[in-house]
């Protein structure tokens, strides 16, 4: 018997795993030997069918629910299919076309960007859209200000240098006039522009416990505004859309105690926003350029968490000035397709970098 060459037989194997992951994604069914031989267009005879897919099972790549059922993928089987995308395809000109409709109504908010992103991918997903920016301390400030609102009211205002901007109405001990607070902000930016929160509030704060005690009154407005400041850290930086349409792929998911911890889990976020501060932890500690970057994919039990066990996470980060400050993505079923969905990740995330750049340039 002629035996074939082992690159051969692996290619084949290999081609095989991925018609067959590609048809489970497409159709939500197991895959039979009979499947294979009617709709693959792959040329090998029934019993070499059945010796690969017996092959694929042994390495784990495939699973058969039941002796008398087809063969579905492991998440092993899943990796593969999307380690194997040797190019992503793009997205449809029509879905473009609707991208770009999006983005021409940008707003100087980043948050406002950031949360019709998130419905942008959700929707075209079908599953949950995500977008996460930095963690507001690690946020270089631009400007802050305080604008008087009439008595003892004013409004706080902070923008960072790469679009993100919040402002708050804060009640001070007395009435401000248009000199105090024309040089509490000269004082501010002279100190606080260019560092991030983190380093301005102790240099800021610092510098007026230094100051003479007839300035009592605006160390403290200073200090007010810096708590509102600091109270940014946490969740609130991380959007999320479209979570009640993964119930549509509920038993892909798992049992109902399952479905109750993972919405729980999206609705507190703070265990979701941690892993993918840790997915932009480690684009900025390889310190590659997001051209040389491509979409993450992690499948089930990959995420480490269990609540995300039945589902798969795709991230892209996007840039302000090489570094990496948010990361953007979508939480869907694992039979998602994984090509468009990389391709539609990956173009928003260029899309934001774009943006910032942009907005910069317009406010420089």
């Amino acid at each position: 018997m002629r035996q074939l060459q082992p690159k051969v037989a692996e290619k084949r194997k290999r081609d095989l795993l991925q018609w067959i992951v590609h048809y489970y994604i497409k159709n939500s069914k197991p895959v039979s030997s009979s499947v294979i031989a009617k709709e693959s267009g792959i040329s090998l005879s029934s019993a070499t069918v059945r010796n690969i897919l017996q092959e694929l099972e042994d390495e784990g790549f495939l699973k058969q629910p039941h002796s008398s059922s087809g063969r579905e993928p492991t998440d092993k089987g899943y990796r593969f299919y999307v380690d194997y995308l040797v190019e992503i395809q793009r997205l449809a000109s029509s879905e473009k076309e609707r991208i770009e409709k999006e983005y021409s109504r940008r707003t100087a908010e980043l948050d406002t960007l950031l949360i019709e992103t998130s419905k942008l991918l959700s929707h075209i997903s079908q599953g949950a859209g995500f977008v996460l920016s930095a963690p507001a301390q690690e946020l270089t400030l631009k400007r802050l200000e305080l604008v008087p609102m009439g008595g003892p009211n004013v409004l706080g205002i902070m923008v960072s240098d790469a679009g993100f901007v919040r402002h708050w109405p804060i009640r001070i001990s007395f009435e401000p006039t248009e000199n105090q607070l024309s040089l509490i902000n000269q004082f501010l930016n002279e100190r606080a522009r260019g560092l991030k929160i983190k380093d301005a509030q102790k240099t800021v704060l610092g510098e007026l416990r230094r100051l003479e005690k007839n300035l009592e009154d605006m160390r403290s407005v200073v200090a007010g505004l810096f708590d509102r400041v600091a109270s940014l850290n946490g969740p609130d930086n991380l959007y999320v859309n479209g979570v009640d349409q993964m119930l549509t792929h509920a038993s892909d998911i798992g049992d109902i105690p399952t479905l109750q911890r993972l919405m729980r889990m999206l609705t507190e976020k703070k265990t979701f926003a941690a892993l993918l501060e840790r997915e932009m932890d480690r684009e900025d500690t390889e310190n590659l350029s997001r051209s040389l970057t491509r979409p993450r994919v992690k499948i089930g039990d990959e995420t480490g968490i269990p609540e995300l066990s039945g589902l798969s996470l795709i991230t892209q980060t996007y840039d302000y000035r090489g570094r990496p400050v948010g990361v953007l993505g979508i939480l869907g079923s694992k039979r998602m397709e994984y090509p468009k969905m990389m391709s539609l990740v990956d173009y928003l995330s260029e899309r934001i970098s774009s943006y910032l750049k942009a907005w910069e340039e317009i406010e420089s």
